[in-house]
């Protein structure tokens, strides 16, 4: 037995899989798929599950009985896909992007530029781009994807939707909201022709509609779409239905926005049953959702409570994804919004300035995410007239937002509001006076945009009706 058999034979013997030594000889070529196979299918029984240390044992594992087949072979590539995910989840994102593309690379080599696998592979490595906020990088995967996807399959065919879901979900981070409007209502004719009603596949495309609109202020045609995709789901699988969940998640967040807090948080408290009888009380699925839970006791001013849920939620992430994980710093960042709207500043500051260090350990110093902590921590100085701590803050954030999504960008004209503030407060009048017209008018056209994109959205949506 050489010594890379050795080393397999005692991953396997550690993730007890329960499959002899014999399966690794030379000579036991089904063995050796089987044994693969088991690998390949734990690993994904351990990401759904979120142990995702033990997730990235067996790709590890799997990538060294794919190895056993040949030096390029397509399993490796597979492997190498299911561990880039898995760091990605994880929050390792420099290990996914590298992984990521030695998959990509091994696929190119054995099954040509343009196979479906490496559609895949293209769609995976634009969403860690766009996770990280590297949009440039991130569009032309998408679109070689959709380019594949219609040579291999056609254009307007259903294996293009997730690509067109992706592409949409970025023109939407960016701010470009016309242009995800249009892709997300071309993967939902596609799916409109080619499914039934009742399918649950057409609810991925109403979800995000709907969270599109939740982004323009139209709260109304949001809760109208997520009601219509919850109820599609909801026909044809059980009420645990993980999609299902994050849209009730979703809708409880739009009653948020509208002020109808007592059922957001009636929501909010159903998808924490929900994920706790599906996954049990010690998951990390349940950290977002408890995270909702306090946003909804929060804008309630139930401090103590929120305080409580804010917490939980902290401890789970920091147990199961670790101190530093981008969704950790995010959860640390509501907490300190929290102590922020009492007035604590003493406690509202470390805590933003941890998320600001977990986000651009990440994210890199320019993701927009970064942005809103730096005009967070510029907002406590402040008010604190530390007026000399404020400025660069400001200043940094509105060069993050005008960069990254673009001048007319609602985020843009927050910055440049506070940023006024701070300028009237230090008797640079005609400076304040000059942003604040500047953030009122992309404001206004913001608005101009919402009452546009709502006349086109309710003829449309009547229109659907009426087909249905």
């Amino acid at each position: 037995m050489t010594p890379r058999f050795r080393l397999s034979w005692f991953l396997c013997s550690v993730l007890s899989l329960g499959l002899d030594c014999w399966a690794f000889e030379e000579g036991n070529p089904s063995n050796r798929e089987t044994l693969w196979q088991e690998f390949m299918q734990q690993g994904q029984r351990h990401r759904e599950q979120r142990r995702l240390p033990e997730a990235e044992k067996d790709f590890l594992a799997a990538v060294n009985a794919a190895q056993q087949f040949a030096s390029a072979d397509s399993k490796v590539a597979s492997s190498l896909n299911g561990l880039a995910t898995t760091y990605h989840e994880q929050g390792r994102y420099a290990e996914a992007e590298l992984t990521y593309r030695k998959a990509l690379v091994i696929w190119e080599t054995v099954l040509g530029p343009e196979n479906e696998n490496i559609a895949i592979c293209l769609n995976n490595l634009a969403r860690l781009y766009q996770y990280k906020g590297q949009f440039a990088q991130a569009e032309p995967l998408l679109k070689r994807a959709l380019a594949i996807e219609e040579k291999l399959f056609g254009a307007g065919n259903l294996e293009q939707t997730k690509s067109l879901d992706y592409l949409g979900d970025l023109y939407a981070a960016q701010g470009l909201y016309p242009q995800a409007e249009t892709i997300y209502r071309q993967s939902l004719a596609i799916r409109e022709k080619t499914l039934r009603p009742d399918n649950p596949q057409l609810s991925i495309s109403l979800h995000s509609l709907a969270k599109l609109y939740f982004r323009l202020g139209q709260y109304m045609n949001a809760e109208t779409l997520h009601r219509k995709a919850l109820l599609i789901r909801r026909k044809a699988l059980p009420e645990t239905d993980p999609a299902s969940i994050t849209i009730l998640a979703d809708l409880a967040l739009v009653y948020r926005e509208q002020g109808r807090f007592t059922e957001a948080e009636s929501l909010s408290r159903q998808v924490v049953f929900l994920l706790e009888k599906a996954l049990g009380t010690e998951h990390p699925d349940l950290a977002p959702a408890l995270n909702n839970l306090a946003d909804a006791c929060q804008a309630q001013r139930r401090y103590s409570e929120a305080e409580s849920f804010y917490r939980r939620a902290l401890a789970l992430n920091e147990k199961f994804l670790g101190p530093e994980h981008l969704d950790t710093g995010k959860i640390i960042n509501g907490l300190g919004t929290l102590y922020f709207e009492q007035g604590n500043y003493g406690k509202a500051e470390p805590l933003y300035r941890r998320a600001l260090s977990i986000k651009e350990k990440s994210l890199g110093p320019n993701h927009p995410s970064v942005a809103t902590t730096l005009n967070n921590l510029g907002q406590i100085f402040l008010l604190q007239h530390r007026y000399v701590d404020a400025e660069p803050l400001f200043r940094r954030a509105l060069e993050i937002r005008e960069a990254r999504l673009g001048k007319e960008h609602p985020d843009v004209a927050t910055t440049l509001n506070d940023y006024a503030s701070l300028l009237r407060t230090t008797n640079r009048k005609s400076e304040a006076k000059a942003m604040t017209l500047r953030a009122n008018g992309i404001l206004a056209k913001n608005r101009a945009n919402k009452l546009a994109n709502q006349s086109i959205h309710v003829k449309t949506l009547m229109n659907s009706q009426k087909s249905n």
